[in-house]
Parts: structure tokens; sequence; C-alpha cells
């Protein structure tokens, strides 16, 4: 058994707050398939990030290959992360100024699970698995929303993880390319035996699964397909037919024989001694501009591993609070922390942005810096706060929970251990996401629907998704 869930209850709020999940018990098998379906804000993102150790549960236990997931310190909980579970969130996520090679090999170099030159092998090894070997240096904004994807897919499975993670990877992809990924993915899972748990909003693609859930307002219960079975997709490769061998001329009918023999085989002794020393001359330069590349990509490779430890792993972010200063106005503190010791980190002109959902798309609203903190470069030894005010005067705005909105925020930035950086720069995305309560909905008609103790929160954070 490499996962199982016993009466795990996460809840949002203070006490009893807003249970997303409710006592669920859940085991996976190792090379097993499960798919979890339910209608939006039904619970599954916040099941899936207690899984993963994401979120933290208000309580019950996580077992991952029978040790208790949530009984362990946060050091060996991000080994985990990086090492044990593959991750494939709603939106592929990938870092902007990496190439898609760079993109994959991050979690390897992170995580420090190989060399780096075989992290670059087997980065591109998987590429080419997912049919992106000639896309292996272009960037994000170069590539198609499949091919994202199938990106994300590779740099989830990088270092070989024995369990993968996928919250609605195909929701905004047409029904062509969601198909071809969910074909990718059943084609990878039974190749390589990890453990698949799907969480989707459709029927048809939970269907592929051994066993099927469904979410309701946070309890899990198994779902019978059973009478409604769909055969897998299957998307044949076609490959042009290989030429048939060609033929050599027929000799010419009445050749005499060569009374120029003992010329003909000096000239062909000349030209195999001088081909034999420009071959052995190709192969030193091909030796030595190999040497020079795998160098390179030793170098770069160095350097990148150097810069996203820093940039992901010692510089952290949370949104610390959202204050209601009324009529549709909010100010946002969000708060970084560098947690890898006395080096400092420069982060450079963070750029906030704040959206709510209004159906599948996400609305921008105005959101300005409170204070000078928010512009130029700023030198985070310990621990700093950035605070930021936005309107949030939305109607018709999607409720994943009743009442709330569904608002994210999406933070750019560029981050340096250098105060006057050259080429040792890394551009960090963080995208945060909370339940915010609307400024014209009063407390009473939330506490109806949503049966709070006490007065209803004014925002609750939401899982990384």
């Amino acid at each position: 058994m490499i996962l199982s869930a016993h009466s795990v209850t996460k809840r949002y709020g203070g006490s009893p707050g807003y249970q997303a999940v409710r006592n669920v018990d859940l085991e996976l098998r190792t090379g097993e398939f499960i798919s979890i379906v339910g209608r939006s804000g039904s619970g599954k993102s916040s099941l899936l990030a207690v899984l993963g150790a994401l979120a933290k549960p208000t309580a019950g236990r996580v077992l991952l290959d029978g040790a208790d997931l949530w009984g362990r310190p946060e050091v060996e909980l991000a080994a985990i992360r990086n090492r044990s579970i593959g991750f494939i969130f709603q939106f592929p996520s990938l870092l902007p100024n990496l190439t898609a090679i760079d993109n994959v090999v991050i979690p390897a170099l992170l995580g420090r699970t190989m060399a780096v030159e075989e992290a670059y092998r087997r980065a591109y090894d998987l590429l080419a698995r997912v049919g992106l070997a000639d896309r292996a240096d272009a960037y994000p904004d170069e590539m198609s929303g499949g091919e994202q994807r199938r990106a994300a897919i590779a740099r989830a499975l990088v270092n070989s993880p024995p369990l993968l993670l996928a919250d609605e990877p195909t929701s905004d992809l047409d029904e062509d390319t969601e198909s071809e990924i969910i074909a990718l993915l059943e084609e990878l899972q039974r190749a390589r035996g990890f453990g698949f748990i799907l969480v989707t909003h459709n029927l048809a693609l939970a269907r592929h699964a051994h066993r099927v859930y469904e979410m309701r307002q946070g309890s899990l219960e198994p779902l019978d397909l059973r009478d409604d079975i769909v055969e897998p997709w299957r998307h044949p490769r076609h490959f042009a037919p290989a030429n048939g061998p060609i033929g050599a001329e027929p000799a010419a009918a009445g050749r005499g024989p060569n009374l120029a023999g003992r010329d003909l085989w000096r000239g062909a002794r000349t030209l195999l001694i001088f081909g034999t020393v420009i071959f052995a001359g190709i192969l030193l330069v091909d030796f030595a501009v190999g040497q020079y590349q795998e160098h390179q990509v030793r170098k770069h490779g160095a350097r990148l591993a150097r810069l996203a430890e820093m940039a992901l792993s010692r510089l952290q972010g949370e949104v610390q609070s959202i204050s209601d200063l009324g009529d549709g106005r909010y100010e946002l503190a969000v708060h970084l922390s560098n947690v890898g010791g006395e080096q400092p980190i420069y982060v450079m002109s963070p750029d906030m942005r704040a959206y709510v959902q209004v159906g599948k798309l996400w609305q921008e609203v105005p959101l300005t810096p409170a204070g000078d903190e928010a512009g130029g470069v700023s030198k985070i030894e310990g621990e700093r706060t950035y605070q930021y005010v936005f309107e949030a005067r939305v109607k018709n705005f999607t409720q994943l929970l009743p009442n709330y909105m569904h608002v994210r925020f999406a933070d750019t930035m560029l981050v340096s251990p250098s105060s006057s950086p050259r080429d040792d720069v890394f551009e960090r995305k963080d995208n945060y996401y909370v339940y915010l309560k609307p400024f014209d909905v009063s407390d009473e008609t939330v506490a109806k629907r949503m049966k709070f103790a006490g007065k209803p929160p004014a925002w609750m954070p939401m899982p990384p998704h």
C-alpha cells in the first residue's frame, strides 16, 4: 500500500469553521489508478493537497509507504514532495525564463537526486517520451497549451516518484488535446507503475481509472461506473513507410576486364589511408566538442541549481492577511521569508496582480502597492512584508464556496543573491489563492449557508492548485 488516508478532515477558518474535507478514508496500491470526481467546491483540490503534503489536515492521518506523513518535520516533508510525489496542477506553472528541458530538470537539481548530466539526459528522455524531443529548447511562451502540459508531466516524473497526483490537468484544453494528455498519462502509468490519483470533473475521463470516487460536500464515496465503461483512448503513431532498398545499377553488358587493376589498387590504398586520417580527425574534433558541451551542461546545470535553490527553496512566500477596508476595497499583506541562513536574498521589481474568477475566466481587478517597499530592490535577510490595496467589486463571481469570491494573486519577482546582478537572476512566479468575502454580503447571509460558529472570516487561504 503506497498511500492511505484515515479519517482525514480539513477545516478552514476557526472551529468549527468550514469543512472542505470530511472524515475521508482512502487507500491507493502501487501501480493503481484512482479518479475522484465532483462539482467545483466539493473539496477535491483540498483533499489532494492534504494527500500530497501541501496542506496539513485538521484531523486524521495520511500514511505514505506506511509512515505517518504529517508526523515528519518540514525538511523531510520538502524532500518527500520533491522525490516521492509528482504533482500536475490545473495550470502548467512552467517558469517562463527557462526552456522546456530546464523546467523539467529543476526538481532533480533541487532534490540532488542525480548528477547534472544524468538529470539532463533523463529530462530529455522524458520530453521525447511525451512527444517534445524537438521542443526541448523552447520557452513556455513559444509552446501551445498542450505542449506546456506535456512538459509539466515530464517535470512531475523526472525524479521517478512512486506517486503522481493530478488536479484537473486538462481543464483548460480543447477536447482533442485533453484526450491526448489523458491517453499519455495512462500509457506512462502502465509503463512505469506509479500510483496515480486524478481529480477531474469529467466523468468520461474518470472512467479510465481502476476505481472511481465522488466528492460531495467534503465526503468521499465510491462511484460505480462499470455499466458505462469507455475504452482508453488510443493514438497510434503513424510513420511514413521506409524507403525500399536502393538497387545497384546493373553492370554494363559487354564491359571487359580492367587491365589497370594495379593502378586502381594503389589509388584505393591511398584513398583508404587519407580517409582514415580524416575520420580520426573528425573523431578527435567530435570528442573535443562533446567534452566542451558536457562541461557547459555541468556549468549551466550547477548555476541553475544554485539559483533555483535560492529562489524556490530559501525564499518562502505566503498571504499574511487581507483586511476589509469597506466599499469593495481590501488591503493585502504578502510575507516573504529568507529561511536559508545568513546570506541575503535580493528581490527586484515585484509585480503583483489580483484576479477574481468569473465563470471559467479570471477577471483582473485594480491593485496598487501600499508602500514604497513594493518597488525597487529589497534586501531580505529575515522577513519582509509587502502591502497592496485592491478593489474587488465584481458581480456574478464564481462561488466555489457559497457567498465567497475565488481570488488569485499572481506575483512575479526577480530574485538574485547579488545587489547588482548580471547573469545571476532568477524570475520567480507565485500564485496565491484565497476565498474572499464580498463587501456587499452580510455576515448573516454567509452564516445561514456556511454555519460558522462565530463571525464569518473575511478570507480563507486555499491550497496551491
